[in-house]
Protein backbone atom coordinates (compact mmCIF):
# COMPACT_ATOMS: atom_id res chain seq x y z
CA UNK A 1 0.00 0.00 0.00
CA UNK A 2 1.26 3.78 -1.10
CA UNK A 3 1.73 6.04 1.67
CA UNK A 4 -1.12 8.26 -0.48
CA UNK A 5 -3.64 5.36 -0.06
CA UNK A 6 -2.63 4.93 3.59
CA UNK A 7 -3.33 8.23 4.22
CA UNK A 8 -6.43 8.55 2.36
CA UNK A 9 -7.50 5.54 4.52
CA UNK A 10 -6.29 6.86 7.27
CA UNK A 11 -8.01 10.39 6.78
CA UNK A 12 -11.77 8.58 5.84
CA UNK A 13 -11.53 6.69 9.26
CA UNK A 14 -10.76 9.75 11.05
CA UNK A 15 -13.82 11.01 9.50
CA UNK A 16 -16.05 8.21 10.34
CA UNK A 17 -14.67 8.64 14.08
CA UNK A 18 -15.67 12.50 13.93
CA UNK A 19 -19.19 11.57 12.40
CA UNK A 20 -19.72 8.89 15.18
CA UNK A 21 -18.88 11.53 18.13
CA UNK A 22 -21.49 13.57 16.80
CA UNK A 23 -23.91 11.33 16.56
CA UNK A 24 -23.21 10.03 19.50
CA UNK A 25 -23.55 13.64 21.20
CA UNK A 26 -26.67 14.40 19.65
CA UNK A 27 -28.22 10.96 20.89
CA UNK A 28 -27.17 11.82 24.16
CA UNK A 29 -28.42 15.21 24.23
CA UNK A 30 -31.81 14.03 22.68
CA UNK A 31 -32.35 11.71 25.30
CA UNK A 32 -31.18 14.14 28.04
CA UNK A 33 -33.82 16.53 26.41
CA UNK A 34 -36.65 13.27 26.68
CA UNK A 35 -35.76 12.93 30.52
CA UNK A 36 -35.64 16.47 31.54
CA UNK A 37 -38.73 16.77 29.48
CA UNK A 38 -40.39 13.86 31.76
CA UNK A 39 -39.45 14.99 34.70
CA UNK A 40 -40.55 18.28 34.04
CA UNK A 41 -43.94 17.03 33.08
CA UNK A 42 -44.11 14.55 35.83
CA UNK A 43 -43.84 17.65 38.17
CA UNK A 44 -47.11 19.35 36.78
CA UNK A 45 -50.84 17.94 37.01
CA UNK A 46 -51.88 16.94 33.37
CA UNK A 47 -53.79 20.11 31.61
CA UNK A 48 -57.43 19.31 31.35
CA UNK A 49 -58.74 18.91 27.53
CA UNK A 50 -60.18 22.48 26.58
CA UNK A 51 -62.23 23.12 23.51
CA UNK A 52 -63.78 26.90 23.11
CA UNK A 53 -66.48 27.07 20.70
CA UNK A 54 -68.24 30.65 20.57
CA UNK A 55 -71.33 28.94 18.99
CA UNK A 56 -72.67 25.60 18.24
CA UNK A 57 -75.96 24.30 16.75
CA UNK A 58 -76.90 20.73 16.26
CA UNK A 59 -79.75 18.48 17.05
CA UNK A 60 -78.45 16.17 19.59
CA UNK A 61 -75.86 16.08 22.09
CA UNK A 62 -74.90 12.99 24.52
CA UNK A 63 -72.68 13.58 27.49
CA UNK A 64 -71.64 10.34 28.55
CA UNK A 65 -68.72 9.63 31.28
CA UNK A 66 -65.60 7.53 30.76
CA UNK A 67 -67.23 4.23 30.85
CA UNK A 68 -69.83 5.24 27.99
CA UNK A 69 -72.90 5.65 30.10
CA UNK A 70 -74.95 8.73 28.64
CA UNK A 71 -75.70 10.96 31.62
CA UNK A 72 -77.28 13.88 29.69
CA UNK A 73 -79.37 14.23 26.44
CA UNK A 74 -80.45 17.21 25.08
CA UNK A 75 -82.47 17.23 21.91
CA UNK A 76 -84.34 19.58 20.06
CA UNK A 77 -86.92 16.34 19.77
CA UNK A 78 -87.97 15.10 22.92
CA UNK A 79 -86.01 11.52 23.44
CA UNK A 80 -87.41 8.31 24.23
CA UNK A 81 -87.23 7.32 28.02
CA UNK A 82 -83.95 5.40 28.40
CA UNK A 83 -85.00 2.87 31.37
CA UNK A 84 -83.64 -0.41 31.65
CA UNK A 85 -81.56 -0.54 28.43
CA UNK A 86 -84.97 0.30 26.72
CA UNK A 87 -86.49 3.38 24.89
CA UNK A 88 -89.61 4.11 26.75
CA UNK A 89 -92.32 5.71 24.22
CA UNK A 90 -93.66 9.15 25.92
CA UNK A 91 -96.54 11.00 25.68
CA UNK A 92 -95.81 14.75 25.40
CA UNK A 93 -97.55 17.68 23.49
CA UNK A 94 -95.71 17.53 19.68
CA UNK A 95 -93.11 19.77 19.63
CA UNK A 96 -91.18 19.50 22.57
CA UNK A 97 -87.79 19.91 23.06
CA UNK A 98 -85.94 18.83 26.13
CA UNK A 99 -82.93 17.91 28.62
CA UNK A 100 -82.36 14.25 30.15
CA UNK A 101 -80.53 13.51 33.19
CA UNK A 102 -79.63 9.60 34.10
CA UNK A 103 -78.31 8.10 36.61
CA UNK A 104 -75.02 6.28 36.50
CA UNK A 105 -77.04 2.95 35.35
CA UNK A 106 -78.16 5.08 32.52
CA UNK A 107 -82.05 5.52 33.33
CA UNK A 108 -83.66 8.51 33.38
CA UNK A 109 -84.11 10.35 36.38
CA UNK A 110 -85.81 13.83 35.53
CA UNK A 111 -85.47 16.33 32.77
CA UNK A 112 -86.52 19.81 30.97
CA UNK A 113 -88.80 20.14 28.52
CA UNK A 114 -90.45 22.74 26.31
CA UNK A 115 -92.87 22.90 23.61
CA UNK A 116 -94.95 26.08 22.37
CA UNK A 117 -97.53 25.56 25.19
CA UNK A 118 -96.13 23.58 27.79
CA UNK A 119 -92.60 24.11 30.13
CA UNK A 120 -92.02 20.91 32.36
CA UNK A 121 -89.27 19.57 34.70
CA UNK A 122 -90.03 16.93 36.79
CA UNK A 123 -87.74 14.52 38.96
CA UNK A 124 -87.95 10.91 38.73
CA UNK A 125 -87.87 7.68 41.28
CA UNK A 126 -85.01 5.19 41.10
CA UNK A 127 -85.95 1.96 39.30
CA UNK A 128 -89.31 2.82 38.15
CA UNK A 129 -90.11 4.32 35.29
CA UNK A 130 -92.22 6.90 36.90
CA UNK A 131 -91.75 10.85 37.61
CA UNK A 132 -92.01 11.82 41.66
CA UNK A 133 -92.21 15.27 41.15
CA UNK A 134 -93.50 17.46 38.36
CA UNK A 135 -93.55 21.27 37.59
CA UNK A 136 -95.44 22.95 34.61
CA UNK A 137 -96.80 26.19 32.97
CA UNK A 138 -99.43 25.66 30.55
CA UNK A 139 -100.80 28.34 27.89
CA UNK A 140 -103.82 27.65 26.87
CA UNK A 141 -105.25 28.18 23.00
CA UNK A 142 -107.77 31.23 24.38
CA UNK A 143 -104.61 33.03 25.90
CA UNK A 144 -104.85 32.04 29.72
CA UNK A 145 -102.27 30.77 31.83
CA UNK A 146 -101.45 28.28 34.61
CA UNK A 147 -98.99 27.11 36.47
CA UNK A 148 -99.05 23.44 38.70
CA UNK A 149 -96.80 21.04 40.68
CA UNK A 150 -98.31 17.20 41.40
CA UNK A 151 -96.17 15.17 43.60
CA UNK A 152 -96.94 11.41 42.27
CA UNK A 153 -97.28 8.14 45.13
CA UNK A 154 -94.30 6.18 45.90
CA UNK A 155 -93.86 2.99 43.92
CA UNK A 156 -93.68 -0.29 45.45
CA UNK A 157 -93.72 -4.06 45.22
CA UNK A 158 -91.14 -5.90 42.57
CA UNK A 159 -89.76 -3.64 40.05
CA UNK A 160 -92.09 -3.57 36.92
CA UNK A 161 -91.31 -5.65 33.68
CA UNK A 162 -91.06 -3.46 31.44
CA UNK A 163 -91.12 -5.94 28.29
CA UNK A 164 -94.51 -7.26 29.65
CA UNK A 165 -95.82 -3.73 30.31
CA UNK A 166 -95.27 -3.37 26.30
CA UNK A 167 -96.75 -6.80 26.17
CA UNK A 168 -100.02 -5.98 27.93
CA UNK A 169 -100.17 -2.34 26.16
CA UNK A 170 -100.47 -4.20 22.96
CA UNK A 171 -102.74 -6.80 23.98
CA UNK A 172 -105.33 -3.99 25.44
CA UNK A 173 -104.90 -2.55 22.16
CA UNK A 174 -105.94 -5.56 20.32
CA UNK A 175 -108.78 -6.92 22.61
CA UNK A 176 -112.63 -6.52 21.17
CA UNK A 177 -114.02 -3.82 22.77
CA UNK A 178 -110.81 -2.95 24.72
CA UNK A 179 -111.34 -5.83 27.33
CA UNK A 180 -108.04 -7.64 27.81
CA UNK A 181 -107.98 -10.68 29.35
CA UNK A 182 -107.74 -9.76 33.52
CA UNK A 183 -105.96 -13.05 34.36
CA UNK A 184 -103.11 -12.25 31.17
CA UNK A 185 -100.26 -12.17 33.59
CA UNK A 186 -99.04 -9.27 31.47
CA UNK A 187 -102.44 -7.29 31.22
CA UNK A 188 -101.87 -7.92 34.81
CA UNK A 189 -98.60 -6.10 34.61
CA UNK A 190 -99.56 -3.41 32.68
CA UNK A 191 -101.96 -2.36 35.24
CA UNK A 192 -100.36 -2.84 38.20
CA UNK A 193 -98.02 -0.05 36.43
CA UNK A 194 -101.28 1.94 35.65
CA UNK A 195 -102.10 1.91 39.34
CA UNK A 196 -98.63 3.07 40.15
CA UNK A 197 -99.70 6.73 38.47
CA UNK A 198 -101.46 9.05 40.40
CA UNK A 199 -100.76 12.11 42.40
CA UNK A 200 -100.80 12.38 45.87
CA UNK A 201 -100.41 16.13 45.97
CA UNK A 202 -101.87 18.26 43.51
CA UNK A 203 -101.24 22.59 43.26
CA UNK A 204 -102.61 24.48 40.73
CA UNK A 205 -102.83 28.42 40.03
CA UNK A 206 -104.97 29.74 37.48
CA UNK A 207 -105.72 33.15 36.29
CA UNK A 208 -109.30 33.60 38.55
CA UNK A 209 -108.82 30.14 40.65
CA UNK A 210 -106.36 28.39 43.26
CA UNK A 211 -106.28 24.82 44.04
CA UNK A 212 -104.56 21.98 46.65
CA UNK A 213 -105.32 18.33 46.66
CA UNK A 214 -104.91 15.64 48.76
CA UNK A 215 -105.51 12.13 47.45
CA UNK A 216 -105.32 8.88 49.47
CA UNK A 217 -103.04 5.53 48.98
CA UNK A 218 -105.74 4.46 46.60
CA UNK A 219 -105.68 7.37 44.53
CA UNK A 220 -108.88 8.83 45.66
CA UNK A 221 -109.58 12.81 46.29
CA UNK A 222 -110.09 13.12 50.07
CA UNK A 223 -109.30 17.14 50.48
CA UNK A 224 -109.26 19.98 48.42
CA UNK A 225 -108.70 23.48 49.44
CA UNK A 226 -109.46 26.45 46.85
CA UNK A 227 -109.73 29.67 46.14
CA UNK A 228 -112.70 29.77 43.59
CA UNK A 229 -112.95 32.81 40.30
CA UNK A 230 -114.54 35.07 43.53
CA UNK A 231 -112.32 34.46 45.86
CA UNK A 232 -114.41 32.98 48.04
CA UNK A 233 -111.94 30.20 49.51
CA UNK A 234 -113.35 26.64 51.26
CA UNK A 235 -111.79 23.36 52.64
CA UNK A 236 -113.99 20.59 51.36
CA UNK A 237 -113.97 16.94 52.40
CA UNK A 238 -115.07 13.57 50.42
CA UNK A 239 -115.23 9.73 51.73
CA UNK A 240 -113.84 6.90 49.64
CA UNK A 241 -116.12 6.68 47.38
CA UNK A 242 -115.80 10.59 46.10
CA UNK A 243 -118.91 12.04 47.87
CA UNK A 244 -118.64 15.17 49.46
CA UNK A 245 -118.81 14.81 53.59
CA UNK A 246 -117.95 18.29 55.29
CA UNK A 247 -117.48 21.65 53.39
CA UNK A 248 -116.17 24.54 55.21
CA UNK A 249 -117.66 27.62 55.09
CA UNK A 250 -120.74 25.46 54.08
CA UNK A 251 -122.10 26.29 50.57
CA UNK A 252 -124.78 29.19 50.01
CA UNK A 253 -127.10 26.35 48.77
CA UNK A 254 -126.06 24.35 51.90
CA UNK A 255 -127.76 24.99 55.36
CA UNK A 256 -125.78 25.97 58.45
CA UNK A 257 -125.78 23.54 60.68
Amino acid sequence: MSDQSGSQASNRLDGLVRQVRVFQALTLGLAGAIVVGLVAGASQPPRPRVERFDEITVGRINVAGPDGVRRYIISHELPKAPFAGQELERTVPPGMAGLIMLDPKGNEVGGYAASESHTLLTLDYRNYPLEAAGLVARLAPDGSQSAGMVLIQPPSGPLLDMDAVDRGAEKTKAAKDGKPDLNDPDVKELQRFQAMQFARIAVFAEQKSATIGLQDSQGRQRLLLQVDENDNPAIILYDAEGKETCRMPPAPSQPVK
